[in-house]
């Protein structure tokens, strides 16, 4: 699979986790909600189609799936030195650290470095720098600690 179909299904992994942890449905059948509604279509004028690797997106739903969030968030508020909790943060931004620690760990060592950076790009879509730092500090310390 090439890089940007990669980045895109990434992309969309967090797109779909933040849906999730706003109504709290089943992800699945938020993903079949996305596959129906938006895969391959266009969203804005002169913008790109909406696509991924079906696979890949079922690969790091299940990753997700597999994750506990109250654990990793006992973690994070264990690394955090100011006062607000993971579970009171934006959820674009749990979701992009759900995600892409949900695929770190389970990726080889050898992939890591390029997981990150490209979860890193991806939170600069969504968040201002300051945030996309944060994601990047919390993500490093998570990775570190393992």
């Amino acid at each position: 699979m090439n890089n940007i179909i990669k980045f895109k299904t990434r992309m969309t992994a967090i797109q779909l986790v933040s849906q999730q942890l706003i109504d709290y449905k089943d992800i699945n059948l938020i993903k079949d909600d996305f596959d129906k509604y938006y895969k391959n279509t266009v969203i804005y004028e002169n913008s790109d189609k909406i696509q991924y690797n079906d696979a890949f997106l079922l690969k790091l739903i299940s990753f997700y799936k597999k994750t506990n969030f109250k654990d990793l968030s006992n973690e994070i508020n264990n690394i955090i030195t100011f006062n607000r909790k993971f579970e009171k943060w934006d959820n674009i931004i749990q979701a992009i650290i759900l995600i892409s620690i949900s695929e770190i760990r389970n990726s080889s060592k050898e992939k890591i470095k390029i997981i990150l950076n490209d979860y890193i790009e991806i939170s600069k879509s969504f968040v201002n720098i300051n945030e996309t730092k944060l994601i990047n500090s919390i993500l490093d310390k998570l990775i570190n600690e393992k």
